[in-house]
């Protein structure tokens, strides 16, 4: 369906460097850190930033130099972009009318999905009267009604309390059902609970491309570090380990030690910088040979700082 082929841009002091990947009716999420290059991968999908080099295409059409408004791709950008002078009723109208759709048509399209995003209560109102989660319906529905052939969404719910960010996100598996997504997040809980293809960009550059399982097998370091693993080397050898894959235990015997070693066992032991109490679990800092190791445990493990612990790796990743 969608297909980048060697894509790059420079962009003010950033350059997006040889993406290519291939999208099909799926929901795609494009994760990565902040500046990584997101944004600027989905502008240039739709047009908006036009590509130094590569190529652009859509059901083996090249749309590489094609206007955005012949695309026919809805983009909902971080800000939502709705016009305050504006109601919700004629936000979302606006394109329609850009397009000379008839009123009777119009406003057909416009209950319905006022329906479906459960906004019908709020088409009067004006955006500064709306919560963030309105806003983002409301943004939705004027991308929407158009019936795009695919939906590009910037960092759609980073504006959002987190109390309303589930109901967004089931919100939006409905609506993948209508119309493919490419959804571009630095959130990883977003990214495993929507993608069905996950992109992984770090600095401008496409680094995976895959299922939920590029999350259990990071191809590479730069990857690795950004999905949270400890970096470790063993015997010559740099691994990669989740944080609920290193087990600590409290070390009861008096002697043990009070620095970070490995014994004759090849038993390793690290001492406890901190640790903060989430409730049902416990994310505890543990120094390791010159280094920090990040560990997950369970909600009864009583620990405090400048305690000695035994340190073993389960589910190591050679990287």
């Amino acid at each position: 369906m969608l297909k980048l082929e060697n894509v790059s841009k420079s962009w003010k002091e950033f350059q997006l460097k040889n993406v290519s990947f291939e999208l099909r009716d799926k929901y795609c999420v494009i994760l990565g850190p902040s500046g990584a290059g997101k944004s600027v991968i989905i502008q240039c999908i739709a047009g908006i930033l036009d590509v130094d080099n590569g190529k652009i295409y859509y059901d083996d059409e090249d749309i590489t130099d094609l206007k955005p408004e012949l695309r026919n791709f809805g983009y909902v950008p971080q800000n939502y972009a709705l016009f305050p002078n504006m109601n919700v009723y004629k936000n979302i109208k606006y394109g329609m009318t850009i397009r000379n759709i008839g009123k009777l048509t119009a406003d057909k399209k416009i209950k319905d999905i006022a329906e479906f995003l459960n906004i019908s209560h709020i088409l009067e109102r004006t955006p500064k009267t709306l919560s963030g989660g309105e806003q983002q319906r409301t943004a939705l529905a004027r991308a929407l009604v158009l019936n795009p052939k695919l939906l590009l969404l910037d960092e759609p719910t980073s504006a959002l309390d987190i109390h309303i960010k589930d109901t967004v996100m089931d919100e939006l598996k409905k609506i993948s059902e209508l119309t493919p997504v490419i959804h571009i997040t630095h959130d990883f809980v977003e990214a495993r609970t929507l993608g069905e293809n996950i992109a992984i960009v770090i600095d401008g550059e496409l680094n995976d491309f895959g299922t939920k399982e590029i999350f259990k097998k990071p191809k590479n370091e730069k990857i690795a570090k950004f999905l949270g693993y400890n970096i470790v080397s063993e015997n010559n050898t740099k691994l990669a380990i989740s944080p609920e894959n290193v087990k600590i235990k409290a070390v009861e015997n008096t002697n043990a030690p009070k620095s970070t070693s490995t014994n004759l066992n090849n038993q390793k032991y690290g001492i406890v910088n901190g640790f903060i109490d989430f409730g049902y679990y416990k994310t505890v800092s543990v120094s390791y040979n010159n280094k920090n190791l990040k560990c997950i445990c369970d909600e009864d493990f009583d620990i405090k700082s400048g305690d000695s612990v035994s340190i073993d790796f389960e589910n190591m990743i050679r990287i």
